[in-house]
């Protein structure tokens, strides 16, 4: 039995806590949960997801670069169409011209020959009026002089040669004003059809725009950061593949879409500290129009031709 008396001898004060047992505990008793048994995962583990992640983003990687390559592929293959087709073209009305240009020197040749003809039919007659004022002059000439019935006839023979020349003149002008006519006609002709051509290929080919804006970058120096300006309808399709820009251009940091209301369907200014580089649509068919020109023998075309830039 514990004791509970205690005499003063017995008794040691204390400066820590004492904490006393109680003989009886209040608390509720805690009921113990029963744990049923978990049942075994069997599925793929961590590692298994991590491998099979990577394996999926290698293979997505692979497809896009094989699709980069072929849409490259197939843009240039479009433009060297439309360059075959442009050429192709321009040599068919060139050989068109020719043919019309060799008719309407026939036909000039004729109308000269002809000219010539009536030419030779005035001089013959003046020659023979010449000869009657002449015999009439020298007739006359006993009465008035012999100088004044010359001079007389002389001044008719001026006036009919003066004739003739006016008639040759005016035949030579009709015979230049009709070949430049035709020759104008056809090479205006040639360049409004491959605008129409490279038109309707960057409206329907989507990848034009991605080619275009690669081969723009790749002109850039000095690469660091870019602004790309695109139209409206290439706005989305450039911003979601720029970072398949950035890997094929080399030495580019960043790069920034803007919308451009200038800037036609398939066509971009690419922007740096350094300059601008323009790829616009329109500005690459100038530079086609000129080469159209320089491979073409007919020069009468000039850049303020009334064909509309906008077909």
């Amino acid at each position: 039995m514990a004791k509970a008396v205690f005499r003063p001898t017995e008794i040691t004060n204390t400066d820590s806590k004492v904490i006393l047992k109680l003989s009886h505990n209040y608390a509720p008793e805690e009921e113990e949960e029963e744990i049923s048994d978990i049942p075994e995962y069997l599925g793929p583990t961590a590692d298994d997801l991590r491998r099979e992640a990577e394996a999926f983003k290698k293979e997505w990687e692979a497809e896009k670069e094989a699709l980069l390559a072929k849409t490259d592929a197939e843009a240039e293959k479009i433009i060297k169409n439309a360059e075959n087709a442009a050429f192709q073209e321009v040599k068919r009305k060139t050989d068109e011209a020719n043919i019309i240009k060799a008719e309407a020197e026939l036909e000039a040749q004729k109308i000269i020959q002809e000219a010539e003809q009536k030419a030779l039919k005035i001089q013959e007659e003046a020659e023979k009026n010449r000869d009657s004022l002449v015999k009439d002059a020298h007739k006359e000439g006993f009465d008035k002089g012999r100088e004044e019935g010359y001079r007389s006839g002389q001044n008719e023979v001026d006036r009919l040669i003066g004739r003739l020349h006016l008639i040759i003149e005016r035949i030579m002008s009709k015979r230049q004003e009709i070949l430049d006519e035709t020759e104008q006609q056809i090479v205006e002709l040639v360049i409004l059809m491959t605008r129409k051509v490279v038109k309707i290929i960057s409206e329907s080919q989507k990848n034009v725009v991605m080619s275009n804006i690669v081969q723009a970058l790749r002109k850039v120096k000095g690469r660091g950061d870019v602004t790309l300006r695109v139209s409206l309808e290439d706005l989305q399709l450039t911003s979601d593949h720029t970072k398949e820009f950035m890997k094929a251009v080399e030495n580019i940091k960043n790069i920034t879409v803007v919308e451009d209301t200038t800037i036609e369907k398939g066509g971009c200014v690419v922007e740096t500290d350094f300059g601008a580089i323009d790829a616009r649509i329109s500005s690459q068919l100038n530079e086609l129009e000129q080469k159209i020109l320089e491979i073409s023998p007919i020069k009468t075309i000039t850049k303020s031709s009334s064909i509309n830039p906008e077909l």
